[in-house]
């Protein structure tokens, strides 16, 4: 069985990881928070990350070599997510560096971070995708191995024109944090580009403080009839209760992984006809359908977002098998320009940014069940 060690951020806990490193033949680690909105989601995501490292172990490691996968807590805070990039980054040595590293899930301090791993040679990959215009600069070496985030702006706008085109939507999105944002403005740029403006209102969370009741009053002030939130748990749980304790009728969209594991349960009758956006289970994907059976016989189905923490390992391994070894610049000279097996589908890298992004979905909660929709 692979070794797993979480690690929390205290310099002697540094200290003690690598000298727990020195003992592998070569290290990984997986950056994701450990508790929280996103704890259910980074453990789905650290599960295929252990059952990927299990596998490669099992039938003799990689490239004869041994993986010591590393789980590292990330509380998705400025200073500390900085200052975990910072040790890792700090132990340059060939025996016990991190060779890769998966993730981070929260997008804190990201330039500086992606900076700090491109510097000290460590393979970064972005395991549910990300968009180079969060970043003031060209982060070429960073690989978002689904593609852009925006492609969620994409196919909510796709379903919307489909089903609800002679709605008013309001788009509400916290500014603080930057997926979020880059989503927003997508949308709204997509609606200005099909001559919709006047269906769309877009605005900031901040102006209510986080106040849920302010929130819903002015939603069903601006005569609105669907709504697609980006906040907090808490506060996307809060507004949607008000709004439709006074307005059955108003619609709303969620992100699946803002919203959080809590959403249903917490709303209850009211999370009827909720819509959720969500990337997809894999599943029914072809391209994925070797990956599957070699996991249920293993007596694993694959649910969530497990599938992509296992794949970023897979593409790791097929680029470390294609390079004989895990020389970083070879490693990245071997993604880019080259036909890739990702898992999800076959695509070809430029700058670690796949010619196409998976495409998400679009649930409907109704009769205590999920029916996908788009």
């Amino acid at each position: 069985m692979f070794l797993y060690k979480t690690v929390y951020f205290l310099f002697f806990v540094f200290c003690s990881l690598f000298a727990f490193l020195a003992r592998a033949d070569i290290n990984i680690a997986v950056i994701a928070p450990l508790s929280g909105d996103f704890k259910l989601y980074s453990e789905e995501i650290i599960g295929g990350v252990e059952i990927a490292v299990d596998e490669i172990n099992e039938k003799g490691g990689l490239k004869k070599q041994k993986i010591n996968l590393v789980r590292i807590d990330d509380p998705c805070g400025d200073v500390l997510s900085l200052t975990t990039a910072e040790m890792i980054s700090l132990n340059r040595s060939q025996d016990d560096k991190i060779q890769l590293v998966i993730g981070p899930l929260c997008y804190n301090q990201s330039e500086k971070i992606a900076d700090l791993f491109a510097s000290s040679e460590i393979f970064q990959i972005h395991p549910l995708g990300g968009s180079r215009s969060l970043y003031q600069h060209s982060h070429k070496e960073v690989v978002e191995m689904l593609g852009d985030i925006k492609q969620q702006a994409v196919d909510f706008f796709r379903y919307y024109m489909n089903s609800h085109q002679e709605k008013k939507l309001a788009v509400v999105y916290d500014s603080t944090h930057p997926e979020m944002t880059e989503i927003s403005r997508e949308i709204q740029h997509l609606f200005t580009k099909s001559g919709l403006g006047d269906k769309l209102t877009a605005f900031s969370l901040e102006a209510f403080a986080d106040n849920s009741e302010q929130l819903a009053k002015h939603l069903n002030e601006t005569g609105v009839d669907v709504v697609f939130i980006m906040a907090n748990s808490d506060l996307t749980i809060e507004t949607i209760l008000n709004v439709k304790k006074t307005n059955s009728e108003m619609i709303f969209f969620v992100n699946r992984y803002y919203g959080g594991y809590k959403l249903i349960r917490k709303l209850g009758s009211y999370a009827e006809g909720l819509y959720i956006v969500s990337l997809p289970s894999l599943t029914s994907n072809p391209n994925f359908a070797e990956y599957l059976v070699k996991l249920r016989l293993l007596g694993i189905e694959p649910v969530g977002l497990m599938p992509y923490g296992y794949l970023a390992v897979k593409m790791w391994e097929y680029l470390v098998e294609q390079e004989k070894g895990v020389n970083y610049k070879g490693l990245q000279n071997k993604l880019n320009n080259h036909l890739i097996p990702a898992g999800w589908g076959n695509v070809v890298y430029k700058d670690g940014i796949p010619d196409r992004s998976l495409k998400y979905v679009i649930y409907r909660y109704e009769n205590e069940g999920y029916t996908q929709v788009w």
